[in-house]
């Protein structure tokens, strides 16, 4: 079973869907039902960071912290959680809409538990 799904293959890192066990992309999907142009800030941020290797915009991008390593794309409220693999990956987990300051700690855990699922499974 293919443990990803690509998004985006950039001059420094290729953006991919987490495939989940049971066949789902959890980001994939929540970015389907999002509204097109919401859609296309996304997209222009993964082209962005797999052409360029950095985003410096905050707004965009950045680490959230006190997590193990997961980072989120930003376009206006709408977040897509991901992290950094092996051979300049980046793996985006899942999408949510955000209505707080804070990432809701819940959307945290289960970026956490895909990485962990997906580490497991790369070995």
């Amino acid at each position: 079973m293919k443990k990803t799904k690509q998004v985006y293959q950039g001059d420094i890192f290729s953006i991919e869907f987490f495939v989940a066990s049971d066949g789902s992309t959890p980001a994939e999907e929540w970015l389907d039902s999002q509204p097109m142009k919401m859609q296309q800030k996304l997209a222009a941020l993964f082209k962005m960071l797999g052409d360029v290797g950095k985003i410096y915009n905050e707004q965009k991008f950045k680490h959230l912290t006190g997590t193990d390593q997961l980072f989120e794309f930003k376009a206006d409220q709408g977040r897509v959680l991901c992290f950094f693999f092996v051979g300049k990956r980046v793996i985006l987990t899942h999408g949510f809409l955000k209505k707080s300051d804070k990432t809701p700690k819940g959307e945290i855990e289960r970026a956490e538990k895909m990485k962990t699922e997906f580490v497991s499974r790369s070995k």
